[in-house]
Formats: structure tokens, C-alpha cells, sequence
């Protein structure tokens, strides 16, 4: 499979660029016409949506004429496509009224074409949608920026693939969070070096702009991962089955802290098939945790609140290692052990892990809740030190980074910025 991909690559590659070239030249053509550009904004998981902040920027700018288009997550089957079709729809159409199309008929299973001038797509992987979303068939009307769903750059598993990716190897530009990446990436794959460019991480700016609730109480953020199976060449860095019980043990040792139990999407959707709890199982689970009086239970959505709420993230998810770094608050991170550390993380995310208190045991958890608890954070100026030299690149100005090369190459014509 690798090499027929390899083969398609070679023999696609030279038709989309040459595609762009005289996509580029009709863009600084319309602008020059003083016309406005359609750029469409692809989105299957609001959650996934890590071009927000450029589509807010760039709705307001009279230069575009810019929507949210809302295809279907077809991988993990009918039901999860229309939760996730719905959710996504309702999230998004309420933030920004009027700016988002549907471009998909859950009851007819029909997608439609989607037109535009330029297309920004967080969505890597070609069967994570229609195929008439791939970025290969979005180059033949648009050109098509991706950016990273998540942080990147982090894990072995994820990175030995994704520099190979068609969405990213077709795409016009490959927006990347920082140089460690960008390095990683073009070592892998020369091919990306024409494409992809350091800018930041575009779906934190927003985070800058939230401001923390007033409280008295600590407030813990708790956040298992999906990737429970172990027997896998994929990403395995959930600990949840070894660590149920102690999520439902924290609440009620520290009463006095406020905690936000939020798993992965996939996490409990997973459990309750037969292979592993089973409905029964899952759903009473879930419902001992709701049951706590000092917790908040979150099933998907946005989190940048209750990042900005928080005092402290307990987790072992992917991201979220690098995004807990713009709050300048402590995260402790779930181990099985230091092997998976060797087999999993890359060198930058080794770094990260560096300025995160690794817990391997319950203990361990403990002891971090307790500094947490009296303020104790002895890591601070070396963590915030590191996040602004390595993690946070062009904070909170990283759309307009990607604004300023977008501009750079089609040019700024076409009526003043708002």
C-alpha cells in the first residue's frame, strides 16, 4: 500500500501544483478586478476546527467572502457520523449565525460539491470524509491550506505517516505549529519543503482572549484518552483502564477541589462495544461520575474555557501536552511506564513531558493534586520560558502569520483589511 501511495504521489504531485499556479494567478486576478474571494472554511468536528481563528478574522475583511462548510466524519460509523454532523452544525451555526452551510443530507447520505476559491481543511486523512473532500479533488476549483487538526509533531506513530499523507503532500500550503516539525517533516518527506511553512499553532489564539471565571475553589481538569487498545502499531497513550477507579476516587478525596472529567470523544464510545465494558458497563460508569456533586462532567465541544477556568490538567492525551502550555498552568501526565515514552514520543514532545510532572502511579497523582492544591509550582518560569522560545510560536498572532504568507504569494490587492 505504501508504494502504490507512493506511486500516486509521484504521478499526482506535478498536476496539483501546476493546478495552483493557475489558481494563484486567477486569485491575484480577482483581486485586482477588485472581486472577492470564496474561501471555504471545511470542518467534520468542531472540535477539530483548528482554522477558526483565521475564518474570524477573515469573515470581516470585505476582501473575502467566507463560510463553514460541514461535511460527515464517515469513519466510526452511523451513528457517531450524525452526532458528530449535528453537534458540529449546532456549535458552529450558533457562534457564527448565517456563516455555515451544510453540505451534507444526513437522510439522503448525499454529499454536495463544494465551490470555492480557497479552501482551509483540518481533515489529514482522506477516509475521514467524502472523497470529494480529499484535498486531490478540492485542487482541481480551490487552493486548499491545511492545518494540523491537533498541536503535531508529537508522536512516532503519527509522524511516520503523516508526512506521506495525501491531504498533506496535495495541499498548497501545510501550516505547521513549529521549526522541530517543519524539520521533522521535510526530513521525511523532501517533497514537503515547496509547501509547508511555520506559522504557530492558529487555534490558540483564541484562547488569549477567554478570561477565567472568578472562583475560589481549585479547579482540576481530568482528560483520559481513547487509544485504550495496546496490541496496535498505532498511538497507544491511554491509561484509562488501569486508572478508572482512581477518577472515581479523586472527587471524593478532595471535596474541596472542583474537577472536569473530560474524555476523549472516542473514549466512551469505544468502551461500550462489545470488545471492552459493554453499554452496561460504560453507562453506569458515566453515571458514577456524574453523580459527583464537585464534578463537571464534558462530552466534547469546546474547551478553551475550561482550559482558561482551570488551576490543572490530569491527562494522557495527544494535543493537549502542547495546548495546556499556553495557559502557563501545570499538567501531569499518565505514564505505564518510561517504554512508552521511548516508543511513542518524538524528541520536541520529550521536551514537553520535561516541564509535566509524570505520574506512573496513583500516588503520584495524588502528590501532584496536593501541589496544586497549596500553589506549589516550582517549574513555572522554566515551563513558561520553554513554551515562548519552543511551543507557543507567534502566540496569540499565529492567524496572522497565516494571513500574511496567504497574502505574500497572491497578494494584498483587492480593498482594505478590516
Amino acid at each position: 500500500m505504501a508504494a502504490a501511495r507512493g506511486r500516486r504521489l509521484a504521478r499526482t504531485l506535478p498536476l496539483v501544483r501546476a493546478r495552483y499556479a493557475a489558481h494563484e494567478a486567477e486569485c491575484r486576478a480577482k483581486f485586482a478586478r477588485g472581486e472577492r474571494l470564496r474561501v471555504a472554511f471545511l470542518v467534520c468536528d468542531a472540535s477539530m476546527f483548528s482554522a477558526e481563528p483565521v475564518f474570524a478574522k477573515m469573515k470581516d475583511d470585505p476582501r473575502f467572502d467566507c463560510f463553514i462548510a460541514i461535511v460527515p466524519r464517515v469513519t466510526r460509523g452511523e451513528a457517531f457520523l450524525r452526532e458528530t454532523f449535528v453537534k458540529t452544525a449546532d456549535v458552529l451555526a450558533k457562534r457564527y449565525p448565517g456563516r455555515v452551510r451544510l453540505l451534507y443530507d444526513l437522510e439522503l447520505g448525499r454529499g454536495e460539491p463544494l465551490e470555492a476559491d480557497m479552501v482551509f481543511s483540518s481533515i489529514l486523512y482522506e477516509d475521514q470524509t467524502l472523497p470529494r473532500y480529499a484535498v486531490e479533488e478540492l485542487s482541481r476549483r480551490a487552493l486548499v491550506a491545511v492545518l494540523y487538526y491537533g498541536y503535531g509533531g508529537l508522536f512516532a506513530t503519527n509522524e511516520r505517516k503523516t508526512p506521506f499523507l495525501p491531504n498533506v503532500v496535495f495541499a498548497w500550503r501545510y501550516f505547521v505549529s513549529n521549526e522541530a516539525t517543519r524539520a521533522m517533516s521535510v526530513e521525511r518527506n523532501p517533497e514537503l519543503a515547496g509547501n509547508i511553512r511555520v506559522v504557530g499553532y492558529c487555534k490558540m489564539d483564541r484562547l488569549a482572549s477567554i478570561s477565567p471565571a472568578s472562583r475560589k475553589r481549585k479547579r482540576v481538569m481530568l482528560c483520559p484518552h481513547h487509544t485504550i487498545e495496546k496490541d496496535t502499531e498505532g498511538l497507544a497513550l491511554s491509561t484509562f483502564l488501569q486508572r478508572s477507579d482512581l477518577y472515581l476516587k479523586l472527587p471524593a478525596l478532595y471535596p474541596d477541589v472542583d474537577f472536569v472529567f473530560r474524555p476523549h470523544p472516542l473514549l466512551f464510545p469505544r468502551l461500550a462495544t462489545p470488545k471492552w465494558w459493554g453499554r452496561e458497563k460504560t453507562d453506569a460508569y458515566c453515571a458514577r461520575i456524574e453523580a459527583f456533586h464537585n464534578v463537571e462532567f464534558q462530552r466534547g465541544g469546546d474547551y478553551f474555557a475550561a482550559f482558561a477556568d482551570s488551576d490543572a490538567l490530569i491527562h494522557d492525551c495527544g494535543s493537549f501536552l502542547a495546548e495546556y502550555f499556553y495557559t502557563g498552568k501545570p499538567q501531569c501526565y499518565l505514564l505505564a511506564d518510561d517504554a512508552t515514552v521511548e516508543r511513542q514520543f518524538l524528541p520536541f514532545s520529550r521536551r514537553l513531558l520535561e516541564h509535566a510532572c509524570r505520574a506512573y502511579t496513583d500516588e503520584d497523582v495524588v502528590a501532584f493534586i496536593e501541589r496544586v492544591r497549596s500553589g506549589d509550582d516550582p517549574d513555572k518560569a522554566g515551563r513558561d520560558a520553554f513554551a515562548a522560545r519552543e511551543v507557543c510560536v507567534n502566540h496569540p498572532h499565529a492567524t496572522d502569520a497565516v494571513l500574511s504568507d496567504m497574502e505574500n504569494t497572491i497578494g494584498k490587492q483587492g480593498g482594505r483589511s478590516a
